[in-house]
């Protein structure tokens, strides 16, 4: 838990303060410096919660892992994605290399980069360069 502090400036100055959940990079318990590695861990968590609408205390990756290896990402994927692709499948679009799919594919990917950014060891984690060209090529795949 870290402390979030906010301050207002007014004629007299006061402090609110609010207590904020976080899930920091495994090595910083460790008492590691901070890095660049350790932003890249918290953005693949990050990117694992916006798909999946999952807090990461739910063991989020654990989660991802199985679901991925098991072909259930649909389970896995925030119920509104969910409905937005089976609207799409509804509306015959769910064929081929139709729009159904490629957002299927988008967020299995998206689940993927996550994984490959929240790795355990700092040194297994993607590089930032190769996550802004998986990023560009995830949106190329939805044009």
């Amino acid at each position: 838990m870290i402390t979030l502090v906010i301050y207002r400036s007014t004629a007299t100055h006061f402090k609110i303060s609010d207590t904020v959940q976080t899930f920091n990079a495994t090595e910083y318990g460790a008492g590691n410096v901070v890095s660049t590695n350790g932003d890249i861990y918290s953005y693949g968590i990050l990117v694992l919660e916006m798909v999946t609408a999952r807090r990461p205390t739910d063991s989020l990756r654990e989660c991802v892992e199985l679901a991925l290896l098991h072909n259930g990402t649909m389970d896995i994927i925030d119920m509104r994605l969910s409905l937005s692709l089976k609207n799409d499948e509804l509306q015959g679009a769910g064929e081929g290399d139709s729009p159904h799919k490629r957002k299927t594919d988008c967020l299995i990917a998206l689940l993927r980069l996550g994984l490959s950014c929240s790795e355990e060891l700092p040194t297994s984690r993607m590089a930032t360069g190769d996550i802004i060209k998986e990023l560009l090529r995830i949106k190329g795949s939805l044009m």
